[in-house]
């Protein structure tokens, strides 16, 4: 149950940072989650003195997120860049870690060289998300960004080999460089080929069932979604680099995507948008977490042991250490031992970006925090001190491009506004609407077709229930007047009239009553079914006799025929009375009347040409943008942005279509 509650809580916390970041979008999304688990740890819930779970924390969330990541990589600029990649994950890791572990062992004197190498594996990972939190609004340059994101699929692991071989030099006290090398070697490619192998069956088992016809999403998609769970914890069993396999497992999902094209669109579909759901959430996940452990790391170096006497020189350290790495950055990309193709005018500016946005996130928490308790029979010495330090890069390295890089760099720039995609829509909409109503149809159906249509600019809101009363009364008084003008003109017979009124009545009793009551009649009237059948079992077998079957169709088909004649003027009535303050009740009482129409039109064929009027009216809606491109008043990106909305729609409508009725 705690569990359930501890995950619940996560879900919740994220949804609510959300919300936030949709209304403050000047204030990066990292930030807000950040805040939202420091709130959580405040609160008496599983999460006060929270304490970051390493290796759950490494399988449950970060696996995920890696081979989402390696997935949604463009293999060919990976390729081309792969030099520069492995030279900053790889090259400029190592030579971090060296020099912090220095620097640090000469900062604190007492910490043995060993620990201070663990921290500057423990600091030297960065984090891509945390990259695109904090520029998700900003003008990133491409090369920039691809770099970015291209180091932190790799220098992770650089980070995590480098603290597993430091740790185990202190806990030993011997140190061997050909081992070493080798260690580093296996875990590193070995994951790397690992990854590549199981990813590859993973992808060809996909495309066989595929190909024999077992293209089920509730097959394909949970298959896809234990891929990286699986692929990491054999991966650490073999010894090698988990999180380096997930993510070459990622790439090769999508190097391999043409062959996942022969899926149907429904699986991908199914599995893009759960990615992409599950890598959001996952990603709030980590900066709440990163937010609720935060108060622990302060109050076990504020409470309990630590190996260093000033906290004030803890943090100075920690700054000191963030400037370092900063400036082993810009170093290393000025002196082109990254050689990435910049603009030469930019050359300069791209260095320092790629220097400030070195940020470090969960990962180096994780294993921050994955330092053992105990050593030789003793507190493991400085661990808080370290915890606490890491901490402090971790938050420095978020909080200072935040501030800087809303200065340094534009902010993102639509070709359209909000109020573009607006203005168009309901143009398309409107077009669609009054293309499909020039075609001489069923007139029910196409204000079916209309009115589902317009709901798309707008949710539908519960209409005002006495406004609601009063107009349907209004109906009711127009219906009763169309059946008397029939009567009067010897269309009816008073036996029909009456026929027919008293079922209207019954139907549209449900308005008038309340919830309660319609269910109460609904229980009175089965009740009252059943005992009439059981005292006259005769009367419910008159299908069987033909000629009573017969008077009971030709009887249905006459109110059929009634209802088809008064429909169309109560539509033409309700579109003439519709107005901003009756729309909600304008619009219920229209769905209610096409749900009529369809329980008396049995065995008719409304859902065929319900059907050639959606395509027709998606058709229109697609010719209209096409116009509105070819003509420049709107953007590309605008038009593909209408596009994809109009397919979507087109998608819900076919694989939903009873909902319209």
């Amino acid at each position: 149950m705690e569990i359930v509650l501890a995950v619940l809580t996560l879900i919740i916390s994220v949804i609510i940072s959300n919300v936030i970041a949709t209304k403050i979008s000047f204030i990066p999304q990292a930030i807000i989650q950040i805040g939202m688990g420091l709130i959580l740890s405040l609160i008496p819930t599983v999460y006060q003195h929270f304490s970051l779970d390493p290796k759950l924390f490494m399988v449950a969330i970060i696996a995920p997120l890696m081979f989402y990541d390696g997935a949604n990589t463009n293999i060919n600029k990976l390729r081309h860049s792969l030099t520069n990649t492995f030279s900053l994950a790889i090259g400029l890791a190592l030579l971090t870690i060296v020099i912090v572990g220095f620097i640090t062992h000469q900062l604190i004197p007492g910490l043995p060289i060993a620990l201070a190498f663990a921290l500057g594996a423990i600091i030297t990972p960065t984090d891509a998300v945390a990259v695109s939190s904090v520029t998700q609004n900003l003008e990133v340059p491409s090369e920039a960004m691809n770099t970015l994101k291209n180091e932190s699929l790799f220098n992770d692991a650089s980070g995590i080999v480098a603290f597993d071989i430091a740790l185990l030099t202190f806990q030993t006290g011997h140190f061997s460089a050909w081992f070493s090398i080798a260690d580093y070697i296996y875990v590193f490619f070995g994951g790397l080929i690992f990854g590549m192998i199981l990813g590859y069956l993973v992808t060809r088992t996909q495309s066989f069932l595929i190909e024999h016809q077992i293209d089920n999403p509730n097959i394909i998609v949970p298959i896809n979604l234990i891929t990286p769970f699986t692929i990491y914890l054999i991966a650490e069993e073999l010894g090698t680099s988990g999180i380096l396999a997930v993510v070459a497992a990622g790439l090769v999902q999508g190097a391999m995507q043409k062959q996942l094209r022969l899926t149907s669109t429904s699986i991908q579909i199914v599995t893009k948008t759960t990615w992409e759901v599950l890598s959001s959430t996952m990603d709030g996940f980590v900066f709440v977490l990163l937010g609720a452990a935060l108060p622990t790391v302060v109050s076990n170096i504020l409470h309990l042991t630590r190996n260093v006497a000033s906290i004030g020189s803890l943090i100075l350290i920690g700054l000191l250490l963030y400037v370092v790495m900063t400036l082993l950055r810009y170093l290393w990309v000025t002196f082109r031992l990254a050689s990435i193709r910049f603009k030469p005018k930019a050359r300069r500016f791209n260095n320092f970006l790629i220097a400030l946005n070195g940020i470090h996130g969960t990962i180096t928490l994780s294993m921050a925090f994955s330092l053992p308790l105990m050593s030789h029979s003793m507190n493991f010495p400085y661990r808080n001190d370290l915890i606490f330090i890491a901490a402090v890069v971790i938050i420095t390295s978020i909080l200072v491009p935040t501030i800087l890089l809303p200065i340094l760099l534009p902010t993102k720039s639509l070709s359209y506004s909000v109020e573009d995609i607006d203005k168009y829509r309901k143009q398309m909409i409107r077009y669609a609407a009054n293309k499909i109503e020039e075609v001489e149809e069923d007139p029910v159906e196409t204000q079916a077709v209309i009115a589902t249509l317009y709901s798309q600019q707008s949710a539908t809101r519960s209409p005002k229930r006495r406004q609601l009363l009063r107009l349907f009364n209004d109906c009711n008084n127009l219906e009763n007047g169309i059946v008397q003008d029939m009567v009067d003109n010897g269309d009816l017979t008073t036996q029909q009239q009456s026929m027919y009124q008293r079922l209207i009545f019954s139907q549209s009793s449900r308005i008038e009553n309340t919830v309660f009551q319609n269910i109460a009649l609904r229980l009175k009237f089965n009740i009252l079914k059943r005992w009439h059948r059981l005292r006259h079992p005769s009367v419910s077998i008159h299908t069987l006799n033909p000629e009573m079957k017969k008077k009971y169709l030709n009887g249905k088909q006459q109110l059929a025929d009634i209802e088809d004649q008064v429909s169309p003027k109560i539509f033409d009535y309700l579109s003439e009375i519709v107005n901003a303050n009756n729309r909600d009740s304008v619009r219920w009482l229209e769905r209610y009347y096409r749900q009529r129409h369809r329980r008396f039109q049995f065995g008719s064929t409304s859902d065929e040409i319900q059907d050639e009027l959606f395509i027709s009216a998606f058709q229109h809606e697609y010719n209209f943008v096409q116009n509105l491109l070819s003509k420049g008043t709107i953007s590309k990106d605008l038009a593909g942005l209408l596009y994809e909305q109009i397919s979507n729609d087109e998608l819900v409508y076919m694989q939903n279509d009873g909902i319209y009725s």
